[in-house]
């Protein structure tokens, strides 16, 4: 049983056992995280930290450092709070029923429970926590039908500096032909800029948070200009069109070669993160204790912090390989 977040687990483990299925809060004393006015307490995490370290195939691999065990524990106590509200929120269930018949066909999988177990806890997963971690997956796995998001057509042309920007602009308002020929020439997204400024298309979760959030915002066929932590972008929406994540997750059954299942997951990743932002932003916003890290909304997870224990990191999504992404 490999260990994968919650949010992935729905294309592999989950599926195969053949089950039909932001402003910021302020971090409280003895709090790992807030999310909204909940608390997580540090002593919470450190027992899940505690439990996940517990087999020691597991805890060998990951050294002497276990920074990055409790960010991937907080990442999945803040994730299931998050999914609880949503799930809330979209009137979505999961029964113990449900919890019991997934569980015995990965018990059937595995060929007996003592079997099941070891595999979970040599994957950072104790037997004690096995339910809760196929409740959650079968939750977002209900959630996946109710959670929308808009698939867009876009180019661009990335440049430095505003100035640059606004010129661009009203260049390619003024003669819409102009844009593929400016992008080829001027454009320092090296990906994009021999098509012409195309990033093809794909849900716009994939991009970073100011563009997402600008291509969402904007009327089909405009051009508008929007600033990204890579520069200033002058960019054409070609279209708009909306899908779900659970069609985004049929798609991915289809993924043929380890690269492709690899994207997949990513623009899984990238969809949920954006839809659990809203949930947050619903909710006040996260908070985490700077101890652990800070709260990367673009990918929905606890990261280090690499700035100094005052100021978060800049995290943009990793899935649109022609818009770098960091």
């Amino acid at each position: 049983m490999r260990r994968v977040p919650v949010r992935l687990s729905i294309i592999g483990l989950v599926a195969a056992s053949g089950v039909a299925l932001t402003a910021c809060a302020p971090v409280h004393a003895g709090a790992a995280a807030t999310v909204g006015d909940d608390r997580i307490s540090v002593s919470a995490l450190q027992s899940l930290v505690n439990r996940t370290l517990a087999d020691p195939t597991f805890a060998a691999g990951q050294g002497a450092n276990t920074s990055n065990v409790q960010r991937q524990e907080l990442t999945t106590l803040v994730t299931r709070k998050l999914l609880a509200v949503a799930a809330q929120q979209k009137n979505v269930s999961v029964s113990e029923g449900e919890v019991s018949q997934t569980l015995s066909s990965v018990r059937q999988q595995e060929g007996s429970q003592e079997a099941l177990d070891k595999d979970a806890a040599r994957n950072g997963i104790a037997p004690s926590d096995v339910h809760d971690y196929f409740y959650y997956a079968l939750l977002e796995q209900k959630l996946a039908p109710k959670i929308s998001t808009p698939v867009v057509h876009t180019a661009h042309i990335l440049v430095k500096d505003k100035a640059t920007a606004e010129k661009i602009l009203a260049q390619v308002k003024a003669d819409p032909s102009s844009f593929a020929d400016i992008a080829k020439s001027q454009s320092i997204d090296t990906g994009s800029a021999p098509n012409g400024g195309d990033l093809g298309t794909v849900p716009s979760a994939q991009f970073v948070t100011p563009f997402a959030d600008a291509v969402d915002a904007a009327q089909v066929g405009s051009y508008f200009v929007v600033q990204s932590s890579f520069g200033w972008h002058v960019v054409h929406l070609i279209s708009r069109s909306t899908t779900t994540l659970d069609q985004i997750d049929a798609q991915a059954q289809q993924a043929t070669t380890q690269q492709e299942q690899q994207q997949a997951q990513q623009v899984h990743a990238a969809v949920f993160a954006r839809f659990l932002d809203s949930v947050a932003k619903s909710l006040g916003g996260i908070s985490v204790n700077p101890r652990y890290g800070t709260w990367s909304a673009d990918q929905g997870s606890v990261v280090a912090l690499t700035t100094g224990l005052s100021s978060p990191i800049s995290s943009p999504a990793a899935a649109q390989p022609s818009l770098p992404t960091g």
